[in-house]
């Protein structure tokens, strides 16, 4: 090989070893951020800073969303004594209140984080909206909690038996319940429970209009009402519960006395509700008395009464004769027996 292709060789191998370098150099100043996003851009019309006090891995170029939609994108991160400064760009078109707060959120446990702008609870008309170079304090954003304390938690909720205790209860609840025939029954006997109550709801409809005419003559009598609370009424009460108490504390000494005085109607009490008792006995005895007349008044008195008759069947004297027949013979003589 000739001097002149040797020379030629190395320049060949020095340019490609000077370009190789080169290119990884490049390639190590290379970042994700440096790459485009295959997604549509937002526009960046104006920037605003955001301070949290941690972005935990929140990288340049991530997403501000607003109401779900997408309203910037972020800039950059600077660190601050009091924080992380996010430098974050908006588009023109969107009106960002310039009270909203800010949150770090992320869709999944591995997800892409973003920042959520999220308006005031209690919103402040005059408040107006961001503008260039506007500032949102730490106090109205929120840091994301560490991978590691959402780790912690959901392996505390997995191995803490918390999804061995749901099995244990549905399965619980599948012995518990009846056959399957039997909950269909019950479903349907519920089923026509609540159309027989939808049904009614006249009722409920009549009470209901019943509670507002109620109302509405209250407030209809809302002078009267206010006539009865005033100063006036309350004058009025009190005059009432003076006379009344006094009334009453009068009559109360005389009931007090007429009780004491009336102890000697004790014993009298008493024989009156010997007396009752001994009523109350009559008068269970009653239905039996009253067959026992009926029967005498039926059998005997009122046949007495339609053809009175005596049946002298002996007469006697004190030794045992019989006087009878003379008697006989003498009633007939006289013409009272034939």
């Amino acid at each position: 090989m000739k001097a002149s292709e040797i020379v030629r060789a190395l320049r060949v191998s020095a340019a490609a070893a000077l370009a190789v370098g080169t290119l990884t150099v490049a390639g190590c100043s290379l970042g994700p951020d440096d790459l485009p996003s295959v997604r549509s851009g937002v526009g960046t019309d104006y920037t605003v800073t955001i301070r949290f006090d941690n972005v935990m891995n929140l990288p340049a170029g991530a997403d501000v969303l607003l109401g779900g939609l997408r309203v910037g994108q972020v800039q950059g991160l600077a660190a601050s004594p009091d924080g992380i400064d996010v430098t974050v760009g908006l588009s023109e078109t969107t009106k960002v209140p310039a009270d909203a707060g800010a949150i770090i959120r992320q869709n999944t446990l591995l997800g892409d984080t973003y920042i959520a702008l999220t308006p005031n609870a209690d919103p402040n008309p005059q408040a107006g909206f961001l503008e260039p170079g506007s500032f949102v304090p730490g106090e109205r954003t929120t840091s994301p909690p560490q991978l590691e304390d959402t780790i912690a938690v959901l392996a505390y909720f997995v191995n803490g038996g918390s999804i061995q205790k749901m099995q244990d209860t549905m399965a619980t609840l599948n012995r518990t319940m009846p056959a399957l025939d039997d909950v269909r029954k019950m479903a349907a006997t519920v089923a026509v429970d609540l159309a027989d109550l939808a049904a009614g709801t006249t009722e409920i409809d009549r009470l209901l209009n019943g509670l507002s005419d109620t109302a509405t003559a209250v407030n209809d009598g809302a002078g009267q009402w206010q006539a009865v609370f005033s100063e006036e009424g309350a004058h009025y009460w009190h005059n009432v519960a003076r006379a009344v108490v006094a009334h009453i504390s009068t009559l109360l000494p005389s009931v007090g006395s007429i009780f004491v005085g009336g102890l000697w109607l004790t014993p009298m009490l008493n024989s009156l509700a010997d007396t009752a008792e001994s009523g109350r006995g009559i008068w269970e005895d009653a239905p039996g008395t009253t067959v026992r007349l009926n029967n005498f008044l039926r059998t005997t008195l009122l046949p007495f009464a339609q053809r009175p008759a005596v049946n002298v069947t002996s007469v006697s004297t004190g030794d045992g004769a019989e006087l009878i027949d003379d008697a006989t013979s003498i009633l007939r003589l006289l013409g009272a027996v034939r």
